[in-house]
């Protein structure tokens, strides 16, 4: 089967990640054999517009043997007033673990304000996630565990086309996983879109209020049941990630497997972001 060219392009302004004065260091990595900036991206949890602007990569091409900065440890400037018990509990870390995460400290009692320390890889913002206007009772359609932290990919650069040149806007945000992973309906509606989309691969819309679908797309295949007018309930299982999508119908594997999910106003159709209400599902989830 042959397929169309298609390639990713990255526009927009690149959003701030970091919380409570921290910088984010500066890493190398060396570009391997079946890299790509996707690939990179992913691995450190950062979008492609942020890979491409720490390197200011124009394009997309990238070549073995090639060396990138990527994030490295991330760093902490200390407020006035804190001591590494109270940083510990800001990021959700234990002392011990922050304590090791910088020895270059000869005595971790003794910390002042403006020190830059290091924090351990699992350190959190303790920040709260802004409620949604709505559906905040939604649920978070991957199951805990089972898929890489996710980032803000809306409104980022696609292109996909016969010569590769057609741009859009990215309309959706994109959750990586294995091939074969559970996705589940983040709200009860009824499915109104079922079967193949050039873009979307297998995909599924689902009308969950008289003014609002979600979109599930590059799924590897359906949960039983699942069809065109079929109602499903939160929480239900529908479908399985994968990578389908970008040709005809049965093209996959033109990109890691993920899950896209769209929230779309639907008089007039019109895409909303799904950051946020994911976010909050995340984070609330029971």
């Amino acid at each position: 089967m042959s397929h169309k060219k298609w390639t990713l392009g990255i526009t927009g302004a690149i959003a701030g990640t970091l919380l409570f004065g921290s910088v984010s260091n500066a890493a190398p990595y060396t570009v391997k054999s079946g890299d790509s900036l996707w690939k990179i991206a992913t691995a450190y949890q950062i979008s492609i517009t942020q890979l491409k602007s720490m390197n200011q990569l124009t394009n997309d091409w990238i070549y073995p043997g090639q060396v990138l900065e990527v994030p490295g440890p991330t760093a902490y400037t200390v407020q006035n007033g804190e001591t590494m018990w109270l940083i510990s509990l800001k990021f959700k870390v234990s002392l011990n673990s922050l304590i090791s995460a910088n020895p270059q400290l000869s005595n971790p009692n003794n910390i002042w304000a403006g020190l830059q320390i290091n924090l351990p890889a699992e350190a959190k913002s303790t920040n709260a996630v802004a409620k949604p206007d709505r559906f905040e009772n939604g649920f978070f359609p991957l199951a805990k565990g089972t898929y890489t932290p996710m980032t803000n990919s809306y409104g980022d650069g696609r292109a996909w086309a016969e010569d590769g040149t057609a741009q859009r806007s990215h309309e959706g945000i994109d959750i990586f996983a294995d091939e074969g992973t559970p996705v589940y309906s983040a709200m009860a509606g009824e499915v109104i879109n079922y079967g193949w989309n050039e873009l979307g691969g297998w995909r599924l819309t689902v009308r969950v209020d008289g003014s609002t679908a979600f979109y599930y797309a590059h799924l590897s295949r359906y949960a039983k049941g699942i069809g065109t007018g079929s109602k499903v309930t939160k929480g239900q299982l529908i479908g399985y990630v994968g990578s389908t999508g970008y040709g005809p119908e049965g093209t996959s594997g033109l990109f890691l497997p993920h899950l896209h999910f769209g929230i779309y106003q639907t008089s007039p159709w019109k895409a909303l972001n799904a950051y946020p209400y994911l976010s909050w599902w995340e984070a609330n989830r029971s």
